[in-house]
């Protein structure tokens, strides 16, 4: 486990750093101050640039001397860190505008502790003999919602930095006051033409492309990409070849015959980009159980990262230092409008069991009464709290960044009217300008190619029909319904039912305490959905993994 810890204890402050200086990563102590920033800083050529510094640690340096802990407004990337202001006696510790470099707190018995891992964070409160108990509730969110909402984790008072924000701890009175420093509530309507916007949207992306490919020039890298059926990587790569900035891997990662597959093996061959397939057949993953409760830290399902896991676990060559992707493009652009104007947000795309939602319905309204916009919403506790989890799955071998993550993006994406962007449109009218050979090839999510505003609309709901209609009445290959068909996995291998069997039986008893938790467990294995199964098992892991 990379990142770093923070022990606060009385008078004593114990910082303890796991990372190496590489990336854009750096460690400064002296009488004054303690800084240490690990990860990317994706604009550090421009911030350099700006400056009369040729060194990054330097620059931020001096910056700290004279913004501040207002320093990190200027940063955009994948990072996190902290800044020991011994003069002023706070400490400051910060995660990125996404917070997919995750930290995490707590105050417990006079004591502070805080650590980019949760797991170690409990391994550190366990040695200083503080218990380790389970938040019941926030248990029972994930059973609803698929992951943790806002802050939350599986573990009584401990909590994880919000993204966008910093924590201060005054080392004199050791109260925590946690701070927003990059804020998208107050982001103004955009106020010139849809045209102009579109305009706008391709200089942004092209910048942010550029930025990242030059990373990799930077960092003495090759250029590898994420490559799937859908839009936002494919855009992503277009655009890197528009720039001169061809990528010299391309990755997929499905069921072999998939869309996914499919689409962007021809995608390649006709851009004549080196393709590497990792097939996802058979499902022995499944039982990657432990080890990706132990990459979530329980703030996720299991699920959502094993097959991301085997993917890259799998891949030969890794000699690359950044994973480009087109992650939350659909979502920023469109994907978390559910209507044309600005409204506060429900139950859409957050609510995956909606068995548990009475259990912890009041605490979730009082979420949702934060928000006036449900693209915030979604954004925070979807894009940022679930989608995270393959990013963290990935970081065990490179970071990964999206053109649509950056500072700017978001920006320019909330601000724009949501009668632009819902139903994709802007974003279809956005493609098939700047780079219309996107519509070369049909789009997974609808089984078309995304040349019409009405194969937006309409597509998903008739592909979802026709393809379990065509695979599983009349080809009867129910394997070839998604990316990942976990259902036929399981179902087609006694190995993985025996698996799960044994798993649920091994553990079951952890849960003796909490009689009502246990039921509901119990009736979740019990379901022959496997979605359902691998709920209450995720349950278990979690217990196995922090409360031994």
């Amino acid at each position: 486990m990379k990142g770093f810890n923070i022990h606060i204890s009385g008078n004593q402050i114990n910082t303890n750093l796991f990372f190496e200086n590489d990336y854009d990563s750096f460690v400064f102590k002296n009488d004054e101050v303690e800084i240490a920033i690990e990860g990317i800083i994706l604009n550090k050529q421009q911030l350099l640039q700006n400056s009369s510094y040729s060194n990054f640690s330097d620059f931020f340096i001096n910056l700290y001397q004279n913004k501040n802990i207002n320093s990190i407004k200027e940063l955009d990337g994948e990072f996190r860190g902290f800044v020991w202001d011994k003069l002023n006696h706070k400490v400051f510790i910060f995660t990125n505008p996404t917070s997919t470099q995750r930290v995490f707190y707590t105050k417990q018995n006079g004591q502070i502790f805080i650590d980019s891992h949760l797991v170690r964070l409990t391994e550190s409160l366990k040695k200083n003999n503080i218990p380790v108990t389970p938040n019941i509730n926030n248990l029972y969110k994930l059973l609803t919602f698929g992951n943790m909402l806002e802050n939350e984790t599986p573990i009584e008072n401990i909590f994880k930095i919000l993204d966008g924000h910093y924590i201060e701890v005054d080392l004199k009175t050791k109260n925590i006051l946690e701070e927003k420093y990059f804020d998208l509530e107050n982001v103004a309507y955009y106020k010139d033409s849809k045209e102009k916007a579109i305009q706008d949207l391709d200089a942004i992306f092209s910048e942010n492309i550029a930025l990242e490919y030059q990373k990799d020039t930077e960092l003495n890298s090759k250029h590898f990409t994420l490559l799937s059926g859908g839009l936002d990587s494919r855009i992503a790569m277009l655009y890197a070849d528009k720039l001169d900035e061809k990528p010299d891997e391309a990755f997929c990662f499905s069921q072999s015959g998939y869309l996914d597959e499919t689409i962007s093996r021809q995608i390649a061959m006709d851009y004549k980009i080196p393709y590497t397939f990792q097939s996802l057949d058979g499902g022995s993953y499944l039982k990657y159980i432990d080890k990706l409760t132990k990459l979530s830290e329980g703030c996720g399902l299991f699920t959502g990262g094993i097959h991301i896991q085997y993917a890259f676990e799998n891949l030969k060559n890794k000699d690359f230092k950044i994973v480009h992707s087109g992650s939350i493009g659909d979502g920023i652009l469109g994907g978390f409008n559910t209507v044309p104007f600005r409204k506060k947000p429900g139950e859409f795309k957050i609510v995956v069991n909606p068995k548990f939602l009475p259990k912890v319905k009041s605490d979730f309204e009082k979420v949702l009464n934060q928000y006036e916009s449900e693209e915030l919403f979604y954004l925070r506790n979807v894009a940022y709290n679930r989608t995270v989890l393959g990013a963290q799955v990935i970081e065990q071998y490179a970071y990964q960044t999206s053109p649509f993550m950056s500072k700017t993006m978001l920006e320019f994406a909330i601000s724009l009217p949501e009668k632009w962007k819902i139903n994709q449109k802007l974003y279809l009218e956005w493609l098939n300008k700047f780079t219309p050979n996107a519509s070369d090839y049909i789009w997974e999510k609808t089984g078309m190619k995304p040349n019409a505003q009405w194969k937006s609309t309409f597509g998903p709901k008739v592909k979802k029909r026709f393809s379990k209609l065509w695979n599983a009445k009349i080809t009867k290959q129910t394997e070839k319904i998604s990316m990942y068909p976990y259902e036929f996995y399981y179902y087609n291998s006694q190995e993985i039912q025996d698996y799960y069997q044994a798993y649920f039986k091994e553990n079951i008893w952890r849960l003796e305490n909490y009689p009502e938790l246990k039921q509901d467990v119990e009736f979740l294995f019990e379901q022959k959905d496997f979605y359902q199964k691998s709920q209450g098992v995720n349950i278990l892991a979690i217990f196995k993994l922090f409360f031994k």
